[in-house]
């Protein structure tokens, strides 16, 4: 019963989104991804803070956060593609094995900024707003400065195509 209602939650999610086939895959890739946990009674349990109280996760947390991050990023190329054959390119692009997508190949930028923002969500993650609470610490100066640099750093590595809101297409 448990899995039967995971699976129409999720279902039904997608669908909300739009009667695409990839919205569907999407909502079916969640629902797959949640099951283990509830199969074996487990998806309540990782509802507090990763390692909270610690400076660095174990390595076991570590595997965990980079396999659900995954795991939902790959998800989520099913939701923003046009069409299933495009999602199947993309994926096919990522591992190599099939023409590169221009958005994979921009990916270059994210070397730079992906490190700041996991080390920003890392040290804050027992807070309400990571980036805000950590700004509190530093000097006016020097919180500014840093906002300034992170702006900078997202218009340099955005693209310039104009890409309307996702949520128009509904």
């Amino acid at each position: 019963m448990k899995v039967r209602n995971t699976f129409i939650i999720f279902l039904v999610s997608g669908f909300w989104h739009g009667a695409e086939w990839t919205f569907i895959v999407w909502g079916a890739l969640h629902a797959t991804f949640y099951l283990p946990l509830l199969l074996i009674g487990q998806n309540r349990r990782h509802l507090a803070v990763v390692a909270q109280g610690s400076l660095l996760p174990t390595v076991r947390e570590l595997l965990q956060m980079a396999l659900t991050f995954t795991l939902v990023c790959v998800a989520w190329i099913f939701f923003r593609a046009e069409n299933m054959p495009a999602a199947i390119d993309y994926l096919a692009g990522m591992v190599g094995s099939g023409p590169a997508h221009p958005a994979v190949v921009s990916l270059g930028g994210l070397v730079f900024l992906l490190p700041f923002f996991v080390v920003v969500e890392w040290l804050g993650r027992e807070q309400r707003y990571a980036l805000e609470t950590l700004g509190h610490r530093l000097p006016r100066l020097v919180r500014w400065s840093a906002y300034a640099g992170l702006v900078f750093l997202i218009g340099l590595f955005m693209g310039t195509e104009k890409i309307p809101f996702i949520y128009f297409q509904f």
